[in-house]
């Protein structure tokens, strides 16, 4: 099995299809930045690696202090992160338990690989039967239907600068609605800070975050400045030729489309980890061969 893509979701399926083979497109990158939750312990405990239960608790920041959730910062944080009204995460600010990975998780992924994983590789040379792609779905369709999609999102990014808080051992989020600062969401993962916007973030904006967590004043160790992430976030697109898109690549190609750019489904990794399974069952059944059959 062929796995496109080095990300999050490619390790993973590596790790967990045994004899499996990744292929990067490009050379290796720095690894994942923004903030990564877990539901449950559940891929830790399959992949051997240990994750921390934790209480997140939540808030919303506007106008240099914290609000309720409304319909309107509903809106206002939806029009900032995808430029569209709909339902974000914005909308869940109960207290809930989480499982926090180590902070060097992705590396961990690729050690594990022992040896599979190769970089600047062309998927049209090592393709030769069905595989799984992890890359976002205009250019799974791009390059294996030959179809152009019209996506806001394909030139998209969000930009990560993150610290080291001292003695420091919480786990918090905001979530920034104010049109005026690019700071979308900031949160502390143990003792450390992690700020995502959608363009690059300046001292006033760093200065905004400081005062919502009541750290004015406080020396923070910079880790990452402005760290560029592609394809950040998802705006979404016509549920129908979503699902369209996705079924022709797994019937006609034998292409399984896995992660949330590849299936472009605002997914947590806990739903890549069951998408996982899914793959799996089906191409032990075959399933997919007697449709790509019946549709030539």
């Amino acid at each position: 099995m062929i796995i496109i893509g080095a990300g999050l979701a490619g390790c993973m399926a590596a790790l967990l299809i045994p004899g499996s083979k990744i292929y990067e497109l490009g050379p290796e990158k720095k690894t994942h930045q923004a903030l990564l939750r877990f539901r449950s312990s559940q891929i830790g405990d399959a992949l051997g690696i240990q994750f921390k239960e934790v209480k997140v608790y939540k808030g919303i920041w506007h106008n240099d202090q914290s609000v309720p959730l409304t319909p309107r910062a509903i809106a206002l944080y939806s029009r900032k992160v995808s430029d569209t009204i709909s339902y974000r995460s914005i909308t869940n600010l109960d207290t809930v338990t989480r499982y926090i990975a180590p902070d060097d998780f992705h590396d961990m992924l690729k050690q594990q690989l022992n040896g599979r994983l190769r970089y600047n590789i062309s998927p049209n040379a090592v393709i030769d039967g069905p595989a799984i792609s992890t890359l976002p779905i205009f250019v799974n369709a791009k390059k294996f239907l030959g179809m152009d999609i019209e996506t806001r999102t394909q030139h998209s990014s969000i930009y990560v600068t993150s610290f080291r808080v001292p003695d420091c051992d919480v786990y918090m989020t905001y979530y920034y609605t104010d049109p005026t600062t690019p700071v979308y969401r900031a949160s502390i993962t143990g003792n450390k800070l992690i700020i995502e916007s959608t363009f690059p973030i300046s001292i006033d904006d760093i200065n905004t975050v400081k005062r919502s967590f009541g750290m004015s004043g406080l020396v923070l160790d910079k880790i990452e400045d402005n760290f560029e992430q592609k394809n950040g976030k998802i705006v979404p697109m016509d549920e129908t030729t979503r699902r369209e898109i996705v079924a022709q690549l797994t019937i006609k190609e034998g292409i399984y489309s896995l992660g949330r750019f590849a299936t472009w489904r605002n997914l947590l990794m806990d739903d890549v980890y069951h998408d996982v399974s899914v793959i799996k069952r089906l191409m032990n059944q075959d399933v997919y061969s007697v449709l790509r059959e019946n549709s030539k």
